[in-house]
């Protein structure tokens, strides 16, 4: 008789000790390795992109906007859909597909640029299809982390998934920067295809789940009960029109870092390794955080205090720092954001009805990636006018008057 564990469908409990309870699952251990290992490669290939857009464009800021415009507007456009798509069906197969779509991506951007037949049109068509694939790939990892584990170790599961994607961001970034000087974009690319083996390997060990079915609906009609339960939720929607703000104009270092580590600091790739490195400690430090006061947190008061102090952080780029500076505002910055996105995610998960988690999954996604092309769009400009640094502080200050209206708004709240 099989000895695996069987998740239950229980409230998350308090914990005094590091909350790792989620690896006692056998199908959620050997994923969570696959993951971390491919996690590093994607953020070797997140380095190597940006650093090839601007290499192609000549240091255009506008070339950078529109590649993060192509990478993750279909997050926003799709998202919704997305989501539909993965309550309908097994939720592991959506996810491995996600993973051999990824892995063929990261392929051939390879072989073009190892080919030199690269240019800025193909970048931006292979970002569009990949960004549809991750459309598709957020809320099916986080729905089949949740059938791994069930609501009771969600928290446990959450924060090891955040420390193994704040480890890798460490590492991934300054592997690439080192990469990309000594042996070229296209290595980032290779080395990156290769990752997605480990984590597709788990996932075929991985058993479906039967589906918790709700009434025959449409697309549409599904998109509509997910709104109308965000908007029946207070909690929910005032947590979610943060984000909006959050991730629109305050979480635009994809574009913002490489632009300040060319214009202002007059340096290259690895430096630009090392600051992304910097945010990554920081995010890990918050990823441990969630895991030892992570039952604490999950207040959404609380959780919004965690992105104020994010906002109040992004505030002190108003004094253009030196690259010292930087590391030690990134540190801090990567620290508050982790905190404050990592509760929102678990929150919203803890929240959702079962045979909703794809279409809210995706609801956070699309605010909180799904937007980038927005913001991008808004840090270029302001970068382009007022230099990089503005575009951190100014986001900053967007971020914090959002974050002081929303916590107006729950404490004015009896319930």
């Amino acid at each position: 008789m099989s000895t695996i564990a069987t998740p239950t469908a229980i409230e998350p409990r308090r914990r005094a000790v590091v909350q790792v309870s989620a690896l006692q699952y056998p199908e959620f251990r050997r994923y969570f390795i696959g993951q971390a290992v491919s996690l590093v490669g994607t953020w070797m290939q997140s380095v190597a992109g940006a650093w090839l857009v601007l290499q192609l464009s000549h240091n255009s800021a506008l070339a950078l906007a529109l590649f993060g415009a192509f990478s993750y507007g279909p997050v926003l456009i799709f998202g919704l859909y997305a989501g539909t798509l993965v309550d309908r069906f097994a939720h592991r197969d959506v996810l491995l597909l996600t993973q051999f779509v990824s892995l063929a991506g990261a392929a051939l951007y390879a072989g073009l640029t190892a080919t030199h037949i690269i240019t800025l049109p193909i970048v931006l068509l292979l970002a569009a299809a990949l960004g549809v694939n991750q459309a598709l790939y957020f809320p099916a990892r986080q729905a089949t982390v949740l059938e791994m584990v069930g609501r009771g170790e969600l928290v446990s599961a959450v924060a090891l998934n955040s420390i193994a994607f704040n480890l890798a961001r460490i590492v991934g970034p300054a592997l690439g920067g080192i990469v990309i000087a000594t042996l070229g974009v296209a290595a980032c690319f290779w080395i990156n295809a290769i990752t997605y083996l480990g984590v597709i390997a788990a996932l075929l060990t991985i058993r479906r789940r039967p589906l918790t079915a709700g009434p025959p609906q449409t697309a549409l009609q599904l998109i509509a009960e997910a709104f109308r339960y965000v908007a029946q939720t207070p909690a929910l929607a005032g947590l979610f029109a943060l984000l909006f703000v959050a991730g629109t104009f305050g979480a635009n270092f994809n574009l913002v870092l490489p632009l300040f580590t060319r214009i202002v600091l007059h340096a290259n790739a690895d430096t630009l390794g090392y600051l992304f490195a910097a945010q990554g400690v920081g995010s890990l430090v918050g990823a441990l955080t969630m895991t030892f006061a992570g039952s604490f947190l999950l207040e959404p008061r609380r959780i919004v205090m965690g992105a104020l102090l994010f906002a109040g952080m992004e505030l002190l780029f108003l004094v253009i720092p030196d690259f010292t500076q930087a590391v030690l505002l990134l540190l801090v910055i990567g620290w508050s954001f982790a905190v404050y996105s990592i509760g929102t995610n678990t929150f919203v998960q803890l929240r959702s009805p079962d045979r909703m988690q794809g279409r809210m999954v995706s609801l956070y996604s699309m605010l909180f990636i799904g937007v980038t092309p927005i913001g991008n769009v808004f840090a270029a400009i302001v970068a382009h006018f007022l230099g990089p640094s503005a575009a951190v502080w100014l986001g900053g200050a967007l971020t914090a008057l959002a974050g002081l209206a929303v916590l107006v708004f729950f404490l004015s709240r009896s319930d």
